[in-house]
């Protein structure tokens, strides 16, 4: 019973973490399995534009795929290819869920190439080497949240 409280608090703390910047963003992506997550993609919620804000917080938005509780709509192209690899990651944890550490540490490294490319990006306010870094930190916590909720409720299985 201890074990599975742990677990949900968890989890509840990492979907806090990658839907903290607004209260409509966690309602729109919740797993309803351990294996998908489902997203009411409403037109009003998705980009359509390439933005770049506060590259150097956690809360970083970037792209039109970038940041917690952000994504583009259906059929937009990224921005450039940071926003690609975001993409990427969205279509990922829509498939495996949000705990799906594989989908966590493959952003990552493609996170890493884009930022080893000396390529700018689409914003010269927010470049690749200011952007990626910081999106590399919030992969390295959800991998750790992650890894802390999966290795909990297997044991909790036993």
């Amino acid at each position: 019973m201890v074990g599975n409280y742990i677990s949900f608090t968890l989890l509840s703390l990492l979907l806090a973490v990658q839907y903290s910047r607004t209260f409509t963003a966690a309602v729109i992506c919740l797993p309803s399995s351990a294996n998908e997550c489902s997203r009411i993609k409403a037109e009003d919620t998705c980009s359509r534009t390439c933005i770049a804000q506060q590259c150097d917080y956690l809360t970083i938005r970037y792209g039109k795929y970038c940041g917690r509780g952000y994504w583009g709509c259906p059929g937009e192209k990224p921005c450039d290819d940071l926003d690609a690899c975001c993409m990427d990651h969205d279509k990922c944890v829509d498939l495996f869920g949000m705990t799906h550490v594989k989908c966590h540490v493959r952003l990552k490294n493609c996170l890493t190439r884009v930022n080893r490319s000396g390529k700018v990006g689409f914003s010269k306010e927010c470049p690749y080497r200011r952007a990626a870094p910081t999106m590399i930190r919030g992969m390295d916590l959800s991998i750790l949240l992650s890894g802390l909720g999966n290795s909990f409720t297997k044991h909790s299985h036993k």
